[in-house]
């Protein structure tokens, strides 16, 4: 069960990270952080989706469960572009506004992501 909402959370921050590193070749860094948020609600869904795909009868508690993976997924999503943009331009570029931000969007679809699965799997 831990690895699985481990793969599920790395496929969640991976799939962030890899958005915003495709974005960055046509777009600046700031407006990147601006739209980051649509790219963490899309990888949280994933990570809610993927944690009920991999576990199925073997979760409890589905909609806490999944929710705190989000949580925990936009939390290093967060700490991932943070170093990333203090390494590319020597500042740190998040506040704490965002980490909340992150936490609550990615927790939040997390949870709609696990619902889904729920529905489409018949659990």
């Amino acid at each position: 069960m831990t690895i699985a909402a481990l793969k599920s959370i790395f496929i969640g921050v991976g799939g962030s990270l890899i958005l915003a590193v495709f974005c960055s070749t046509f777009i600046t860094l700031d407006k990147i952080i601006f739209i980051m948020p649509i790219f963490i609600a899309f990888s949280g869904a994933m990570t809610g989706y993927r944690l009920v795909e991999a576990l199925k009868t073997k979760i409890m508690n589905i909609p806490v469960f999944s929710f705190v993976l989000g949580v925990g997924g936009g939390a290093l999503t967060f700490i991932a572009l943070n170093f990333a943009g203090s390494y590319m331009s020597n500042g740190v570029l998040l506040n704490i506004y965002d980490l909340f931000i992150y936490m609550a969007v990615s927790g939040i679809t997390s949870y709609l992501g696990a619902k889904l699965a729920v529905r489409y799997f018949n659990l």
